[in-house]
């Protein structure tokens, strides 16, 4: 199963999704349903990470991952706030309510190299700053010799 968080914002800028995050969360539990019959998509609540942001996290099989298009198939949290909730409908752009853009995992990097091994990485070399030894003093050498070449 692929893990995909997306973060939920109103086309408007008239409204902040953290304004309407409990009419956003029944929406969310609404659409559900629907997604884990069609598609055994698995959509958790929408919650507020900081004071302007709203994210939901969602769960699906791996081979449909590449072609699932998100805004399409979360259109039913759209359809809901404006059929069960008064007044979205003044903040709706064009046709579209919400926009949602997927925020890429830590572990999905350009170069391949996973962040988990990336911090590890930067621990054990801020951990050889600490010694002052003649063998760490070379690897420390060493280390920022390669790091100017690249």
């Amino acid at each position: 199963m692929a893990h995909i968080t997306v973060q939920v914002e109103f086309a408007s800028n008239k409204i902040r999704a953290v304004d309407a995050l409990k009419d956003l969360q029944n929406a969310a539990e609404s659409a559900c349903l629907n997604l884990l019959s069609k598609y055994d998509v698995r959509l958790q609540w929408p919650r507020r990470v900081n004071d302007n942001q709203v994210i939901m996290d969602m769960t699906m099989p791996d081979d449909i991952v590449d072609d699932f298009k998100v805004g399409p198939h979360l259109k039913g949290i759209a359809t809901y706030l404006l059929k069960n909730c008064e007044g979205y409908d003044k903040y709706l752009v064009g046709k579209r309510l919400l926009e949602y853009t997927v925020i890429p995992a830590p572990d999905e990097t350009n170069n391949g190299i996973p962040m988990a091994n990336r911090l590890r990485a930067m621990s054990d070399f801020a951990k050889l700053l600490e010694n002052n030894d003649e063998v760490s003093l070379d690897k420390i050498c060493r280390i920022i010799a390669i790091l100017k070449e690249a």
